[in-house]
């Protein structure tokens, strides 16, 4: 992956004239989520309802800057259970898009990056584990095609709910020294099923998504479904 970004950019000579100047100030990110659970009404614990889960983020700078890289995302759903146990391992039970944008680490203005755009595959991995799969048309990220598997397991969340949690490795947030790779937006589909409704109190289902960055911010965005 490193020798196709270094052939396709000829980023060699930018990134050592890059590391010679001096940093910019470190980023503060802003985010915002969204989610939708369908259908609406919950099941319960006796009879757990099959549900579809639609969810999304948007990753911003409150200088207006590029954001931080965030390592960490915690996507929690109250009420929701994770259902894989009853998927075959390796079946496909979710997807959706990644919208990126690659620039000079000690520049976080953006000037001379790129945009990277990202297909998101979610495979079941058996009971209460998933891999994300990250692929797409290296001509829309710099000469980059898939990445590598990032392994990713459901928590408990408050309300008696599961999250989706996983780590970024360090291969993809920087996949050369010098180049930092943020997310700036997710949309994502999880298939009717993968996660059932045990139920949930109020009219509405809390949803809430921290972001832990690789400098040590972290942030918990709220919203309801």
């Amino acid at each position: 992956m490193n020798q196709r970004i270094l052939s396709t950019l000829g980023l060699a000579g930018v990134l050592a004239v890059a590391a010679a100047g001096p940093a910019l100030a470190a980023q503060s990110n802003s985010y915002a989520v969204k989610a939708k659970v369908s259908p609406a009404k919950g099941g319960t614990k006796a009879k757990p309802a099959k549900v579809a889960v639609k969810f999304g983020y948007t990753v911003g700078e409150k200088a207006g800057l590029q954001p931080a890289a965030v390592k960490r995302y915690t996507i929690g759903f109250g009420g929701l259970r994770s259902n894989g146990d009853k998927f075959a391992k390796g079946a496909l039970v979710g997807s959706g898009t990644i919208n990126n944008y690659v620039y000079l680490s000690n520049d976080p203005s953006g000037t001379g990056g790129f945009t990277c755009a990202k297909q998101l595959k979610i495979y079941n991995a058996g009971r209460n584990k998933a891999t994300l799969i990250i692929t797409g048309d290296p001509a829309k990220c710099g000469g980059v095609g898939t990445l590598p598997e990032i392994p990713a397991k459901f928590v408990p969340f408050k309300g008696g709910g599961t999250a989706l949690q996983f780590d970024v490795p360090n291969n993809i947030l920087h996949p050369i020294a010098g180049l930092t790779v943020a997310v700036r937006s997710v949309e994502s589909t999880l298939k009717k099923g993968f996660l059932t409704s045990v139920g949930y109190k109020g009219a509405k289902r809390p949803v809430a998504v921290t972001f832990l960055t690789e400098d040590g911010q972290t942030s918990t965005v709220g919203t309801t479904a």
